[in-house]
């Protein structure tokens, strides 16, 4: 017993150190320290009605006044560990035109601004500075229109694309109205992807620990409530066991009879007395008190 116990107490230590330890790496990975900080502001074209050449964003606009519209992208996220971050990112732009009061959407174009790829380090911090040449793609948008004689309701969407460990999303997204006589920006950011890569690393992280904390139970109780093999103790206490030719003649009216051969033979080493031993049938005796163990044969079919 002893042995087993110190089996025991090493499985327990380890165990408790490594569920610990997954236990603080769910917690470090549990967030991100996220901050997004992009803004923009439109420049304006000259005019005789406006005072400043610019306005800041979340305002409505005149899209005859519009000249361009810069766009600074200001990303920043960490992930508590240590572990570097593999990731790359883009600038793109995309006209969308529908048609249907806006229910239909029957073109689209790509433009792509600005990307950087490969970059491997504790956090990421993309700082981009985007001037937008809004006339550029209200023509493009008309000529689109006067090459099919249609009229079609138009935006301009432009993402930061961030790349992070494999996982792609749109994280920053601005949505700009083309050829509409007054502009409203929307700005949102999208981050459904790094939720559920949190989400994905974390339920793996618990399945993980579900499985040790399993394994352990198991283990534990293979150790202290298995029945030992009882060939393995018939060969460990053969020295006391002493087989018979015979069949033993048992008058006696004390019997007991046991269900465990580990008993009978703690009886045996406490009196110091031997076990005898005729084909399957094993016992002692003290006092004329029959201690009796039958061997069960396992049966094959």
């Amino acid at each position: 017993m002893p042995k087993k116990l110190i089996i025991l107490s090493i499985i327990l230590l380890t165990g408790i150190l490594f569920l610990e330890l997954i236990n603080k790496n769910i917690q470090n990975n549990s967030t991100y320290q996220l901050n997004n900080k992009t803004y923009y502001k439109v420049n304006l074209k000259p005019n005789n009605y406006f005072s400043s050449d610019t306005i800041d964003a979340n305002k409505y606009y005149i899209a005859a006044s519009i000249k361009s519209i810069d766009i600074y992208f200001d990303y920043y996220l960490k992930n508590k560990t240590k572990d570097n971050i593999n990731y790359a990112y883009d600038i793109t732009a995309t006209l969308k035109s529908y048609a249907d009061n806006g229910t239909k959407l029957i073109w689209t174009k790509d433009f792509h601004l600005k990307n950087k790829n490969n970059i491997n380090k504790k956090e990421i911090h993309i700082k981009e500075n985007y001037n937008l040449d809004y006339d550029y793609y209200v023509n493009y948008v008309k000529s689109f229109q006067i090459y099919y004689n249609i009229n079609t309701e138009n935006y301009l969407d432009v993402k930061l694309n961030i790349k992070i460990n494999g996982e792609y999303n749109s994280y920053v997204l601005l949505t700009i109205p083309i050829n509409e006589n007054i502009v409203e920006i929307t700005m949102k950011e999208d981050n459904t992807s790094l939720n559920n890569n949190i989400k994905n690393n974390n339920l793996n992280k618990i399945i993980s620990f579900i499985f040790i904390v399993i394994a352990i139970v198991l283990l534990i109780s293979k150790i202290l409530f298995q029945k030992d093999n009882e060939e393995d103790i018939l060969k460990a206490y053969q020295d006391i066991i002493i087989s018979l030719q015979d069949k033993p003649n048992i008058n006696s009216n004390n019997i007991i009879y046991l269900t465990n051969l580990k008993d009978l033979i703690s009886i045996a080493i406490n009196n110091n007395i031997n076990i005898f031993n005729y084909y399957n049938n094993y016992y002692t005796i003290i006092y004329n008190t029959y201690y009796i163990y039958i061997k069960q044969i396992k049966r094959h079919n």
